[in-house]
């Protein structure tokens, strides 16, 4: 967690060469059971969705447990993000409740 907000913060501190020199864009993998909040709080800003930070950590335990399972891709990452950007959304606290407790991304 703390070497992927140093680099979101900073990214000349860990890149000696800047992605986009080279056509490419930066990637912070978040789909493993060492990823922070704010590395996930960026996540969620690059997708366009709206999580407060209480929501962000909720839903960072999340990706934390299933990679305990298994490494989770960033389609999978985004599909929960999502998922869970909608049921908090809606209001349903029921729906919020089925995301966090759904045994794989649903």
């Amino acid at each position: 967690g703390i070497h992927a907000k140093a680099i979101l913060n900073n990214p000349s501190t860990y890149e000696i060469l800047k992605p986009e020199d080279f056509g490419m864009t930066r990637y912070v993998s978040i789909g493993h059971r060492l990823t922070g909040w704010n590395a996930v709080k960026n996540r969620v800003e690059q997708l366009g969705l709206s999580l407060n930070d209480d929501q962000v950590k909720k839903i960072t335990a999340k990706i934390k447990e299933l990679a305990d399972i298994r490494p989770q891709s960033m389609e999978d990452v985004d599909n929960l993000l999502r998922d869970f950007h909608y049921a908090v959304a809606s209001g349903d606290e029921s729906r919020v409740k089925t995301v966090l407790s759904a045994p794989m991304a649903i």
